[in-house]
């Protein structure tokens, strides 16, 4: 069973500010997660730590996604889409 990606709103007016090949990477970068079995385990997904423990992010490029998982409901729930010096 595959994981559901929910792009929150503020990610959502993030991404649709991106150039078209920014924009491509990242529809690329969601397609690859929500067909992964084991998303959290793929090469480009890292868990982030401190306040946001919990939260993982995954590296397109110049930019970042974060996002909160839910094992039960198996939904990714992409909260931000920012560049790398911002991200944190």
């Amino acid at each position: 069973m595959s994981w559901r990606i929910e792009i929150k709103p503020s990610a959502e007016k993030q991404y649709l500010k991106l150039d078209t090949t920014t924009r491509q990477r990242v529809k690329d970068a969601l397609l690859a997660l929500e067909l992964d079995e084991k998303p959290l385990l793929h090469p480009r997904v890292r868990p982030l730590t401190g306040s946001l423990k919990g939260d993982y992010r995954v590296r397109v490029g110049g930019w970042r996604m974060l996002f909160t998982p839910d094992r039960e409901l198996r939904v990714l729930h992409v909260y931000a889409i920012v560049p790398r010096g911002d991200a944190y």
